[in-house]
This record gives structure tokens, sequence and C-alpha cells, in this order.
């Protein structure tokens, strides 16, 4: 089962809203009393941008700080976001 994150909720709300035929009153009857958390462009988009490009040029000789280079972050925080790539039985 796959785990379903706070980006998965607010793709879903993003959509529910965005339909043409989506009223302010359809929004309050299924959304109503919600906090609504926007995920962070970060942690969403530029961490999978990362990911992404982290698969494709994996062997590379200093992939890590020329990834750090291009995203401004450390090295360190490079390892910990290509983590779940690294390790072993990762489905990714």
């Amino acid at each position: 089962m796959a785990t379903i994150t706070n980006y998965d909720l607010f793709q879903e709300f993003f959509n529910f809203v965005k339909k043409p035929e989506s009223t302010i009153e359809d929004v309050i009857k299924e959304h109503g009393g919600s906090s609504l958390y926007i995920p962070s462009y970060k942690t969403t988009i530029r961490n999978d941008e990362i990911c992404t490009e982290y698969k494709k040029r994996q062997g590379e000789k200093r992939l890590t700080k020329k990834l750090a280079k291009t995203y401004d972050l450390s090295e360190a925080q490079i390892l910990l976001i290509t983590k779940h790539l690294r390790e072993p039985g990762s489905l990714f």
C-alpha cells in the first residue's frame, strides 16, 4: 500500500477546485473545516528533480558535489535527499 503524502492530498484538493463545474459551495461541502497545507517547492518538486537527475546520472564521478552546486545545497543535503535511492532494497 502506497503512503499518501501531503503533496498527494494537495493535488486532490487542487484537482477538485480547478474543475470548471466546482462551485464555492462544493468546495466548502467537500473540504470545509480542513486545514490547508500547501507543500513547499523544496520538499516536492525540487527534491523530485534532484532524485530524477541523480538516478539518470548515477555512477558519475563527483555527482553529489555537482548536484549540490547546481541546486545551491550542501553535499550532505543532497545525500539526505537521495538516501532512499542508495539504500539496499529500495524500490526506486
